[in-house]
């Protein structure tokens, strides 16, 4: 499917167009403006030096000032039109930011006595063309990518060397994407159109709405809604973030290689059918990409009280299999430290209770397989952070262990909202087949103006690498990896203004 999406100067166009078409519409009337400016940072407790050969790594600590500009074209069709239903609105908007601190920069390889490089290009500034296209981008960023076969025929002596030199090169590689940054994305630029409450269809670039697609979208997703029932169609051709922890432009997370060596751009697409019915929600669905994945799954919910607004009690029960089946050509390869195979399975439950202004809860998550490194990790429906591992951890992503395959994660959590003040706790322990984790966290939000709020969390983070596996390394087990036990504790803060 050739789909491409109306860049920023055909966006302003077409809403010209229908502004000036009709009525003569008054902009300030249709249009709002909405611009901020916003801060975070991340301060690493463990500040030992790099050793690629142990697979010793520390956490890093930067800062990030962001800002942004945006105009909602509220409605852009004639009364005559919205008389009878039909709607259409539009966005554009631009984000931009830098680093202004990276400890990472500092910190000193003990095996080449020399600094390993920059790191925070990986939360801001990634950039190696739509679908991977750019010269730098070619040195790959993962290790351990040959197949089973391939490693079979290799000593363990041969395959401790391997991951030796590929920690190198992974550095050598983290230096040319820190050297081809972005740190700006026009991150809205659509259309939208809908009937009544019947039906919606939006295209461009906006904000995802899919459970297992975070971020922005490039690409398009309609609806229909049919009584109790409600059909939903997601294609996405694109990801970027536009936030003051991360901030990419465009790239497809999922890729095809054709025969003649040209790189494509499947998209990952999701079709969802959702029956409602008295707090009732029953979700199959589900999500492919062409020559990646295939993905059936569903979602069962149970809402006791729907119209909740803050006073009286709420339950949410939350189930959700997931069902990856992967393409051949990954079967015998090695993601996140552990073979692909030909399908896998994942299993959350999650249970949560509101009373007045209190909430509290706990819940599961369990891999049977491989089963996140397609879809698990890109999005979910757990309801907390699990990127804040260092950012050396999966090769060069600060990805928690927890979406290993076949790991075990057991959390619970609570929280509640006092006026201008906010605060949760989370307690989750990991058990998984290269590593177990313990993270207690607790968060403290205030907002001191309608224009002005600030946040705080602090965050102990424990990383117990079992014997034979070492972090930066995503092949097989090594027999003399020893194991370790690494610090992953930090600070974020949050700083946030509203024009």
């Amino acid at each position: 499917m050739n789909y491409k999406v109306a860049s920023a100067k055909n966006i302003a166009t077409l809403l010209f167009l229908f502004s000036s078409q009709s009525q003569a519409f008054d902009l300030g009337k249709i249009a709002k403006i909405k611009a901020g400016a916003e801060s975070f940072s991340k301060v690493g407790f463990n500040n030992k030096p790099i050793n690629t050969n142990k697979g010793l790594y520390p956490t890093e600590t930067f800062m990030t000032v962001m800002a942004y500009m945006q105009v909602d074209f509220t409605e852009l069709l004639p009364k005559s039109a919205t008389a009878n239903g039909h709607h259409l609105d539009g966005s554009l908007g631009g984000w931009g930011g830098a680093v202004i601190y990276d400890s990472t920069k500092d910190f000193i390889n003990e095996v080449t006595g020399k600094p390993y490089g920059a790191m925070t290009w990986n939360y801001v500034g990634y950039w190696g063309g739509l679908v991977g296209q750019k010269p730098w981008a070619s040195c790959g960023l993962a290790t351990g990518n040959l197949t089973q076969g391939q490693y079979d025929k290799m000593t363990q002596a041969e395959m401790t060397q391997l991951s030796n030199q590929e920690a190198l090169e992974a550095s050598t590689c983290a230096k040319s994407y820190a050297d081809h940054t972005r740190n700006y994305v026009i991150y809205n630029a659509y259309l939208r159109y809908n009937y009544k409450d019947i039906f919606e269809i939006r295209g461009g670039r906006y904000e995802s709405p899919a459970d297992y697609m975070s971020g922005y979208n490039q690409g398009l997703d309609m609806t229909l809604n049919l009584g109790n029932f409600k059909f939903w169609w997601f294609s996405s051709f694109g990801r970027g973030f536009a936030y003051n922890e991360w901030l990419y432009n465009f790239y497809s997370p999922k890729t095809y290689t054709l025969k003649n060596g040209q790189t494509i751009n499947p998209g990952v697409h999701a079709f969802y059918i959702i029956w409602n019915y008295k707090g009732w929600s029953i979700q199959p669905f589900v999500y492919f990409s062409p020559f990646n994945e295939y993905d059936p799954n569903f979602t069962i919910t149970y809402d006791s009280n729907p119209t909740f607004t803050g006073l009286g009690f709420r339950s949410q029960t939350d189930v959700t299999v997931l069902n990856p089946f992967y393409a051949k050509r990954f079967w015998d390869t090695y993601q996140f430290g552990m073979p692909a195979g030909k399908n896998a399975h994942s299993l959350m439950i999650k249970q949560k209770f509101e009373w007045n202004e209190y909430n509290f809860g706990f819940g599961i998550y369990k891999s049977f397989g491989n089963a996140n490194w397609m879809i698990g990790y890109h999005g979910n429906r757990l309801g907390f952070d699990f990127w804040t591992n260092t950012v050396y951890a999966n090769t060069l992503n600060s990805l928690s262990y927890m979406m290993d395959a076949n790991a075990f994660t057991v959390f619970a959590f609570g929280g509640g909202v006092h006026r201008k003040l906010l605060w949760g706790l989370l307690g989750r322990l990991t058990y998984g087949p290269r590593a177990n984790e313990q993270v207690l966290s607790l968060n403290l939000g205030y907002k001191f103006t309608k224009n002005f709020s600030a946040d705080i969390k602090f965050e102990y983070y424990n990383v117990l690498m079992h014997q034979g596996y070492k972090m930066g390394w995503n092949g097989p087990k090594l027999d003399s990896q020893p194991a370790t036990d690494q610090d992953r504790s930090h600070i974020f803060t949050e700083i946030v203004w509203k024009l």
